[in-house]
């Protein structure tokens, strides 16, 4: 493709170079037939001023005296002058009576010449061929000598062509030089002229560009050809809409892009073939993929989950909403998904994709189950000492009572057992107060001695370690402080040392010591009892959850005490951990962050 300018310098270059050489052909034509008709009328001239001459001198037959005339008047023109005989004065028809450059003896019969049969007919003639007699081009020009109405003789005028060629040479260097300049100038003015029509053009192609590539700060400037105003004029219109449509689109589109993003729920959409078009960080992040890499392909490639792929396929195909649940398997868990999919329409109402909206429910069943766990684990430690406080009461009344050994020791199982049901009952309603404390009510912090806080709890669970003569040693600097609640981070580590001496052999040692490790403070309980299996660690603080439920019953246990601990170190924004090691003792943790 051509740009303007030389379209426009090209046709115009052509133009010109065909005018100046149409006017300069028409000039040296003009000029070659002006002076071979100017040579003519000359040689004819000069002919009759011979013929009125000779003619007396022909009528007469004195032919002899004739060329003496013809050479002298010859030798004063200039000019081959020649008298050709008709027959009527006794010569034969074209035989030469007198030639002013030749002896008439000496030449050829004319009967054949052009001119002179022109003249014989009573016209006059013209000819222009090659001299055989002097070896060059020749212009002839014959004139009739008549008497009586008779052709009496022909005169005839030559002047070789070499003189006409001499005079239109200049004349034609002279043209041709002039439409040289006339063509230089010409070029020169088509060439301004061109740049002149082409430059706005070209500014509008790059203010156009510039539109194109979305940058609309310059406008184009209005030149002042009207043609070319309108079209600048329409061009900055143009962009002045685009502008403001860009603009417009571009903030929706970003509107669309942070809600999107804010929204917790997965959104994923595509197209009526399946592609995917658009997903949104939660749903990328809920089905373990990156953003940037599943749009465009195929919901088959973008996500490795078949559930989904029928539930996107579904909507696609259908005309209903659809509802499912499906379970994912994202860093390295199971999590349990609720996608809704519904179809997507164009303005014209023709299906444009399907949307499906995906929410993460893990919590929500996670939460189902523990609550279904806690229901079931409730009702059946609250049974088994309601079943034996109903079971010992019915023995009593049915005569027991009137043993009063058997009385005192059924009325002793009916305390422990109630004394049990007590515990279970203040261990959930600690458990619900640290709860509501968690959920936004403040628990009371102040500066405490961690010392004095794992001096105290170990003071109090010295009656049992004495017990089982099991040693329980504090290591905790004296200058090691922090912000807590003292009386609940004391019950959290009595609940921690009074397990750590249930489970513990006699003779063996249980260790109470607090340190700083980086940004947190770790409160620790370490024993030397029989471990705990690895499968069981991750369940250890859940409600009523024992690794060996005959066991703990008969140590007195309520299965809520870790549950507590748990949730004392949560409220003091802290967290727990254990290790364990079958046969060679557990060390239970509470790191609590330095404020």
């Amino acid at each position: 493709m051509r740009h303007l300018f030389w379209r426009i310098y090209a046709t115009y270059l052509v133009v010109v170079v065909v005018a100046t050489a149409a006017v300069g052909w028409f000039a040296v034509s003009s000029a070659h037939d002006f002076f071979v008709d100017h040579t003519a009328d000359e040689l004819a001239a000069r002919a009759s001023l011979v013929r009125e001459e000779v003619a007396t001198l022909v009528g007469d037959g004195a032919t002899a005296e004739v060329e003496p005339l013809v050479q002298r008047m010859g030798a004063a023109s200039g000019t081959r002058l020649t008298i050709i005989g008709t027959g009527t004065g006794g010569d034969g028809v074209g035989e030469v009576i007198a030639d002013s450059d030749r002896l008439p003896e000496d030449m050829v019969n004319h009967a054949d010449r052009p001119e002179f049969k022109a003249a014989l007919a009573g016209d006059t003639g013209r000819a222009v061929r090659r001299s055989a007699t002097l070896g060059q081009d020749m212009m002839y020009v014959a004139v009739p000598l008549e008497e009586n109405g008779a052709v009496t003789a022909v005169v005839r005028a030559a002047t070789p062509l070499t003189k006409v060629d001499a005079a239109l040479s200049g004349l034609y260097k002279s043209i041709i030089a002039a439409a040289l300049v006339v063509a230089l100038v010409a070029a020169a003015l088509g060439w301004y002229v061109s740049r002149r029509i082409a430059r706005p053009m070209r500014e509008m192609r790059e203010g156009a560009l510039r539109f194109a590539a979305g940058d609309f700060t310059r406008k184009l400037l209005v030149p002042s050809t009207l043609e070319f105003a309108a079209v600048a004029e329409a061009l900055n219109r143009m962009a002045a809409e685009l502008d403001e449509k860009l603009r417009t689109l571009t903030r929706e589109r970003n509107e669309r892009a942070a809600v999107l993003e804010s929204m917790v729920e997965g959104v994923l959409a595509v197209d009526p073939e399946g592609r995917v078009i658009a997903v949104n960080a939660a749903a990328a992040r809920l089905l373990d993929v990156e953003e940037d890499e599943v749009v465009g392909r195929s919901i088959e490639e973008a996500v490795r989950n078949p559930e989904l792929q029928r539930a996107v396929n579904a909507v696609v195909s259908g005309h209903e909403p659809v509802e499912t649940d499906l379970t994912a398997f994202v860093g390295g868990e199971d999590r349990y998904l609720q996608a809704t999919g519904s179809l997507l329409h164009a303005e014209d109402g023709t299906t444009a994709g399907a949307v499906v909206v995906v929410n993460d429910v893990t919590r929500l069943r996670r939460l189902e189950a523990v609550r279904s766990d806690f229901v079931a684990n409730v009702s059946h430690e609250l049974k088994t000492p309601v079943t034996s406080i109903k079971g010992f009461a019915e023995t009593l009344a049915d005569g027991a009572i009137d043993d009063p050994e058997a009385g005192r020791r059924f009325l002793r199982i009916l305390a422990g057992q109630a004394d049990r049901l007590n515990a279970i009952i203040e261990d959930l309603l600690a458990l619900s107060t640290l709860e509501r404390g968690g959920e936004g009510r403040e628990v009371a912090l102040h500066e405490a001695c961690l010392s004095d806080v794992l001096a105290a709890a170990a003071e109090v669970c010295a009656s049992k370690a004495t017990a089982k003569r099991i040693a329980v040693t504090v290591d905790c600097p004296a200058t090691l402080c922090a912000e807590v609640n003292a009386p609940l981070l004391e019950q959290a580590l009595i609940n921690l040392l009074d397990n750590a001496v249930k489970y513990s052999a006699e003779g063996t040692q249980v260790a109470l010591s607090a340190t700083e490790a980086g940004e947190e403070m770790v409160i620790a309980v370490a024993d030397e009892g029989p471990g705990i299996p690895r499968e069981h660690l991750s369940r250890l603080f859940e409600r009523f959850y024992r690794v060996d439920k005959a066991r703990s019953r008969n140590l007195g246990g309520t299965g809520l005490g870790l549950s507590i601990v748990k949730h004392i170190a949560q409220v003091h924004g802290g967290r727990v951990s254990v290790d364990s090691h079958v046969g060679r003792g557990s060390t239970f943790r509470i790191h609590l962050p330095r404020r």
